[in-house]
């Protein structure tokens, strides 16, 4: 599959914003009770959720962080997410993530879940999500079509793991900073 200009894919998703939990709600329910796994108990001061879509994922992470926020492309999606989220105190923002409008290591968690495909834009995915991130955050994303599993160049270097195959399509990765204590770079923005 080519890769899809963001008009392209805001007016898709916006199509596809009434009807989406029906189609792929029950889908994406198993990916975040995955996501729901890795995360444990842990608690968060900002997590942030990049192509949070409907929200489904944003309303069952909020009550484990102080401040929640989610970012989506399309309008629509976030029109449903804001619904959903109505009665958590969770914050939603218009924006592409290959150039998120946040600072630098502003989140002690990020997710990424079912938007990011094998490519070019998982690299430009991936540096956005760890530059938002901080020395210790644990981040979660999926890739869809890794038929190589971590094709991107930095994946020693970045201490991301495979954490489960979700389907023959779409693979979960961790990188968990607490744990692997990665460090900024001055040569390279992949990991800050």
């Amino acid at each position: 599959m080519l890769a899809k200009n963001a008009e392209s894919i805001t007016k898709w998703y916006d199509a596809l914003s009434q009807n989406y939990d029906e189609l792929y709600g029950e889908e994406q329910e198993k990916k975040h009770a995955k996501v729901l796994q890795i995360l444990g108990n842990r608690a968060f001061n900002i997590i942030v959720d990049v192509g949070c879509g409907t929200g489904k994922l944003l309303r069952l992470i909020s009550p484990r962080s102080q401040v929640v926020l989610g970012i989506d492309l399309s309008i629509q999606m976030l029109t449903r997410a804001k619904q959903r989220t109505a009665d958590n105190d969770v914050q939603l923002v218009r924006a592409d993530a290959s150039y998120l409008p946040l600072q630098d290591h502003v989140a002690d968690g990020v997710t990424c879940v079912s938007m990011t495909e094998s490519g070019p834009v998982l690299e430009e995915h991936f540096n956005e999500l760890s530059r938002i991130a901080t020395r210790d955050a644990t981040l979660i994303m999926t890739i869809f079509d890794d038929k190589g599993r971590t094709t991107w160049s930095q994946q020693k270097e970045t201490g991301i793991e495979l954490v489960a195959s979700l389907s023959d399509r779409e693979q979960l990765y961790l990188l968990d900073r607490a744990k692997n204590r990665v460090r900024a770079s001055s040569e390279s923005s992949a990991l800050v």
